[in-house]
């Protein structure tokens, strides 16, 4: 399907939860190949959304990201 109109609600969730295992499994990839580009792939992505209002943050499940001191937003502001 080449334009969003066309598509139904089932097939955007679908195409949107594709989208989100590539980016996860990709940067799992990238983390374990090559440490040092996925610090500075964390730091571009998160500036680089186009999308006004929009903030990304690629989490590193090995940080602990569920310490009640840590007040870093995760995922999308």
């Amino acid at each position: 399907m080449d334009n969003n109109d066309d598509m139904s609600e089932e097939d955007i969730l679908k195409a949107s939860e594709a989208y989100l295992t590539f980016v996860h499994r990709f940067g799992e990839y990238i983390k374990e190949m090559d440490p040092d580009l996925w610090s500075r792939a964390r730091e571009y992505a998160a500036d680089f959304t186009q999308i006004p209002g929009v903030r990304v943050e690629l989490v590193d499940n090995d940080e602990d990201v569920n310490d009640d001191t840590n007040n870093d937003k995760r995922g999308a502001d």
